[in-house]
């Protein structure tokens, strides 16, 4: 008797633990009302708005646009009239089948759940097939937003955005497939700030997976959080005025504030308009940019590109001539027409004769800063250990390094040393003029 008494009292006890455990899991638990096993509830993103970009004086350089992606339940679709659809949307068969085969080779594929089938539709596009597309079931529309560029200029300054590839998101599980993100300039350079928060919207589906309602009147949903705003150093109108003058020929313009470093203008001509890069246009355009090989605008030449210093790079030789010792305020030398040993001659349009050092930074005299340059090398016991000291003295002044922006994109100045001329003349023993010898034609 107390044997089956223990039983009876056992299989009580059994029980009541599971009628505890059911009433919490369906009545309490907050994860089991959010999780992906209750079908009776769909979980849907709400895509943030992307912060804006302004420039110095608060004129907007990048702003946002409505835009739409559509979205197939490949499972409700049934007696698809293919023809009728591809004339809505105005593609052709095959292109049906192209993003129907691209859709499912998506990582995150689900017969069950709403995927993307075209994405970035733009509002015009939108205006057209919103009032036919409830005729074509499995098919919605999910809205998000583009950039937008006022200015159609300032392409290699703002940059532009793209969808998330797969191996990103292989290393950044924050981001999922469909998302877009910075792919250069300050929306690249500033994605974290930019991009702002996803929300989550969750609503009642029938077996159809069709919607049905807010899910416990949206209880736990969560708003998106927009992206900041960002206020960037350039001076918009100064930049499309540069654009303006570089029209027509190639080559950069950078407009820099001596008393801060802030750069007011970046302009790398020819250029291109950022709204080509924005929708489902992007692709197609980005390649017809990339293929343009005779202008390459795509290639930042302000940030990219080297070019000789030209005669502004004197004062600095004159700076490291005084540090040395190798010459004084005071030094004179006289020009005939250029710089002159042995069979060299490094032409001048100073006017010639005798100056001292303001006035040949005056008259920017190339025989005055050839000979301080051979002075300096010549200072010191061998012309390596002598353009080694060149070439650090040049560096302190930052130059040879990278501009210190906070754009994604750039390349180190050169700035030669004794190993950069034994490597390029392939022998060791040369002499200062050599090098000087080298640098003719890059400019004055």
């Amino acid at each position: 008797m107390k044997k089956q008494f223990l039983l009876y009292f056992f299989f009580l006890v059994v029980c009541f633990s599971f009628l505890i455990r059911l009433f919490y899991v369906q009545v309490l638990d907050e994860e089991y009302k959010l999780s992906g096993s209750n079908q009776a509830q769909q979980k849907i993103k709400i895509f943030p708005t992307r912060g804006y970009i302004l420039d110095r004086n608060h004129k907007l350089m990048v702003t946002n646009q409505p835009a739409y992606d559509l979205m197939v339940i490949s499972k409700n679709v049934t007696n698809l009239d293919t023809s009728s659809f591809c004339n809505l949307l105005d593609i052709s068969k095959e292109q049906f089948i192209t993003y129907w085969g691209r859709m499912k080779k998506k990582r995150g594929f689900s017969t069950y759940k709403p995927n993307i089938f075209i994405p970035l539709i733009s509002k015009e596009e939108f205006a057209k097939i919103q009032e036919y597309l409830h005729e074509f079931e499995g098919f919605s529309i999910q809205s998000r937003t583009l950039r937008e560029y006022p200015y159609q200029g300032a392409a290699n300054v703002v940059g532009y955005i793209g969808e998330v590839s797969e191996a990103y998101i292989r290393n950044h599980p924050e981001y999922q497939q469909g998302d877009l993100i910075g792919k250069a300039g300050i929306d690249k350079a500033y994605e974290k700030q930019l991009r702002g928060t996803a929300g989550i919207k969750y609503v009642l589906v029938d077996n159809h997976n069709r919607v049905k309602g807010p899910f416990l009147n949206g209880k736990y949903d969560e708003p998106a959080i927009a992206g900041a705003d960002l206020t960037s150093t350039i001076d918009i109108d100064l930049q499309k005025l540069g654009e303006q003058l570089m029209q027509g020929k190639r080559g950069r313009i950078v407009a820099i504030e001596p008393s801060s470093g802030e750069i007011l203008c970046l302009v790398s001509s020819p250029g291109f308009d950022p709204n080509l890069l924005v929708g489902n246009k992007r692709s197609t355009n980005y390649k017809k940019l990339e293929d343009d090989t005779l202008n390459l605008p795509l290639y930042d030449r302000g940030l990219l590109a080297q070019y000789p210093p030209g005669s502004p790079f004197k004062i600095v030789n004159a700076l490291i001539g005084l540090q040395e010792g190798v010459i004084t305020p005071n030094t004179v030398m006289s020009c005939h027409h250029g710089f002159h040993f042995g069979s060299l001659t490094v032409a001048c349009h100073c006017g010639g004769g005798p100056m001292a050092l303001r006035k040949s930074i005056s008259k920017s005299c190339n025989n005055y800063y050839c000979s301080t340059f051979k002075r300096i090398v010549e200072n010191y016991p061998n012309s390596h250990e002598g353009m080694d000291a060149w070439s650090n003295h040049v560096k302190s002044f930052g130059l040879g390094n990278y501009l210190n922006n906070d754009l994604p994109t750039g390349t180190k100045g050169l700035v030669p040393n004794s190993a950069y001329y034994d490597r390029v003349l392939g022998y060791t023993g040369w002499r200062a003029v050599t090098t000087i010898s080298l640098g003719i034609g890059q400019g004055e």
